[in-house]
């Protein structure tokens, strides 16, 4: 199995574990934010119970350059903290590059805070709760599941590492709490190819046609009607008429 393949068996029971409650606590600040206004000191606590990782994927992000786009989304998002702080994870980064390939109206939607709870399940889909390497990756095939809590399609059969369609365009940039993939594209859950991969799999024979329809029934053709032989049926010959001569008229008698 791939899972088996790409994570240790603490791993593996991590990634399938932790998906739920990391997402859990990553939407835990935007959920209530009146909350959060009526207690400001509970922040506080939990960010000096649990203090930014040194070399972190947020500041391995930073230091790289190529991902200011996806700085501000994470921000947006509120996943800062999330991502500085929990240990053995790994993201797979869009670069600025793939975000600017991104309609722009879709860009500016997801960006909207009115819209931020979209934008936390999107990048969430980028980030696996494992600390992953090429070398486990390299070779196999199949579906991981993500902190979104939704699954995506990693292969590494191929020249180059895919995750759904993306691309990965530089594998296993350490951080403190993980690793960075640089991908070429951004992730869409919607187009998760683990999902298409589980609709595939369905069997064809369960869609049946009609009933009043038999398609497997042999069509029989009507017969062509019959050509008479003209041996069999003799053409019809024409009589000889007999003309009738014209009747001479008496020529009166020649007078003496």
């Amino acid at each position: 199995m791939f899972r088996a393949r790409l994570m240790t068996a603490a791993a593996a029971a991590a990634l399938f574990a932790a998906p739920a409650a990391f997402a859990q606590d990553a939407m835990s600040p935007a959920q209530d934010p009146a909350a959060a206004t009526a207690q400001p000191a509970a922040p506080q606590a939990q960010a000096a119970a649990t203090p930014a990782v040194a070399n972190n994927l947020i500041e391995v992000l930073k230091a790289d350059g190529r991902f200011t786009t996806l700085l501000s989304a994470i921000e947006q998002a509120q996943l800062t903290n999330v991502l500085s702080t929990t240990p053995a994870i790994s993201i797979f980064a869009p670069t600025d590059e793939a975000f600017a390939a991104l309609p722009e109206a879709d860009r500016t939607r997801l960006m909207d805070p009115a819209n931020a709870e979209d934008l936390r399940e999107l990048l969430l889909y980028h980030v696996i709760v494992a600390d992953v390497n090429s070398s486990q990756i390299n070779g196999a095939r199949g579906p991981v599941e993500t902190a979104a809590g939704s699954r995506v399609q990693l292969d590494g059969t191929g020249d180059a590492i895919k995750i759904d369609a993306a691309t990965v365009v530089q594998a296993d940039i350490d951080a403190g709490n993980g690793a960075v993939f640089a991908i070429d594209t951004v992730l869409n859950p919607a187009n998760s190819q683990a999902a298409m991969g589980d609709e595939e799999a369905a069997p064809a024979a369960e869609a049946t046609p009609p009933a009043e329809v038999d398609e497997t029934a042999p069509v029989t053709e009507a017969a062509p009607a019959p050509v008479p032989s003209e041996e069999a049926t003799p053409m019809p010959t024409e009589e000889p008429t007999t003309e009738t001569p014209p009747v001479d008229q008496e020529t009166p008698a020649d007078p003496q």
